[in-house]
């Protein structure tokens, strides 16, 4: 059967300073993230085939802001581009985004802008489609458009007449060279939200709030300079509101940033998502270079689970078993894993093969390049008193015996030094590392005991005990260092 890579995308409400924020999600909570922001007058649903050509590789996050969409706010909610910032920015925090690049679309520029200055290290990469933060990107239309603020005459009136189905379906439509391949659904939807209660009263607070998008344009710019983000800009050129000049004024405070215009109008993904997508899916592995992980005993029950852990993570994983390598080979090592960022080893067998298999790792790894291993340990050779090895136990399973003494010899030998290898050993509890998925809730630490709860126990499920492995090459954490792992 042919593979077919299709995301699952969750829909998912989070409280926020008493907002309702509702959220589109996909990917697995470890992979590089991509962070959505929609324009006016849509909402997350603008962005459902990018999601699904783009959310199996990455944790991508989509909100709906207060006054869009699904989100649901309290009477008396402030609507200001501020406070439309202050609720993503929540909501981020809620659910632990903490570093992600940022696609920015219309509004999403002006919230987009703000949350980078706000907390610039949160931000891998740019990615602005329409978005303007230069005064050359403001047609005449635009200009007339925020000229409506507080204390206008007929502000009010003036804005409003922007709320209704024919403005609606023109802003998806206008510029456009098939309106064929516009989706009729972007603008029916669009229209359904702006007819519910008081969504139009909003929606006025915000134009009236947008002249305070062009006052922040400087401080915007400063930070495009002094920050210098990776940067992928895409425009349509027959927007009404941003014109072509707004996209090429990006290059003035980014230089290195990539602009593509293309021959659509504002909703520029509607009619060109299929060249669009591969310029983001080129840009986004720029910014997350693929990390690639070689698993020496890929086909047993550890080494199986940390490569489907790191595949969900969206690494590149080579699985390797017995017939693909012989681990006690330094040669057959060194070609096999020659091109990866990093090892992890989970092997056992007769005839002393894992410690005989650290000292060939030990040597292949130099010559293939490659600096990184992580070594899967057992738990019999932590201690369960100073100096006193669960393995040497005289109550310690005979079955297990052979392989937990040669998992301490693995050890000593990595710990003996002399090599160039940035290793960590990783021992699992001596007794409960039991069948389970991830959770995402565990603790590890570099010890030569092991991590117990208020009771004593010390517990792990092999889908956090994978987790805590790839956390440790992520983080480049435990180098030259046993741990372990526990709740």
């Amino acid at each position: 059967m042919a593979a077919a890579h299709v995301p699952s995308i969750r829909h998912r409400f989070a409280e926020v300073d008493g907002v309702r924020i509702f959220y589109r999600e996909s990917g697995a909570d470890n992979a590089p993230a991509l962070l959505l922001l929609h324009g006016f007058p849509s909402a997350s649903h603008q962005f459902r085939r990018l999601m699904d050509a783009l959310g199996d590789r990455y944790r991508i996050i989509a909100p709906d802001y207060p006054g869009f969409g699904h989100t649901e706010t309290p009477d008396g909610f402030e609507y200001t581009f501020e406070r439309l910032t202050d609720i993503v920015e929540g909501l981020l925090d809620r659910i632990g985004l903490d570093r992600f690049v940022l696609y920015a679309f219309d509004f999403g520029g002006p919230v987009g802008m703000r949350l980078a200055a706000r907390r610039p290290g949160r931000i891998a990469g740019l990615i602005v489609q329409n978005a303007n933060a230069y005064d050359e990107g403001l047609s005449d239309l635009a200009r007339a458009t925020i000229a409506n603020m507080p204390g206008v005459p007929g502000a009010e009136d003036n804005v409003r007449g922007l709320f209704e189905l024919p403005v609606t379906r023109g802003q998806y439509e206008g510029g456009t060279t098939d309106a064929e391949l516009v989706a009729p659904d972007g603008w029916t939807l669009d229209q359904h939200f702006l007819d519910l209660p008081g969504r139009k009263d909003a929606q006025v607070r915000l134009a009236l709030d947008y002249h305070s998008n062009l006052a922040l344009y400087p401080v915007w710019q400063q930070w495009f300079r002094a920050h210098r983000p990776p940067a992928l800009v895409l425009w349509g050129r027959n927007d009404a509101f941003f014109l072509e000049p707004g996209a090429h004024a990006y290059t003035r405070d980014l230089p290195d940033a990539a602009v593509h215009i293309f021959d659509t109008g504002h909703f520029a993904l509607e009619e060109k998502l299929p060249e669009i997508v591969p310029l983001i899916a080129d840009f986004l592995e720029s910014v997350y270079p693929p990390v690639r992980i070689a698993v020496i005993g890929a086909t047993g029950n550890l080494g199986g689970a940390v490569s489907r852990a790191a595949l969900a993570r969206g690494l590149e994983v080579t699985p390797l078993d017995s017939g693909t390598v012989d681990v006690t080979d330094a040669d057959s090592v060194a070609a096999a894993v020659a091109g990866h960022d990093a090892v992890v080893v989970a092997v056992k067998g007769a005839d002393r093969l894992v410690p005989r298999g650290a000292l060939a790792l030990l040597d292949a790894l130099p010559a293939a390049g490659v600096d990184r291993l992580v070594f899967l340990g057992g738990g019999g050779s932590l201690e369960y008193a100073p100096g006193q090895r669960f393995v040497d136990s005289p109550n310690f399973p005979a079955e297990y015996l052979e392989t937990a003494r040669d998992q301490g010899e693995a050890l000593e030998i990595l710990r003996a030094g002399g090599s160039a290898v940035r290793w960590s050993y990783v021992s699992p509890p001596p007794v409960h590392l039991v069948p389970g998925a991830a959770t995402g809730a565990y603790r590890a630490e570099a010890r030569d005991t092991p991590l117990t709860d208020a009771e004593g126990e010390s517990r792990i499920s092999v889908g956090d005990y994978a987790e805590a492995i790839l956390d440790a090459l992520r983080d480049d954490a435990f180098i030259g260092e046993r741990f372990t792992v526990a709740y």
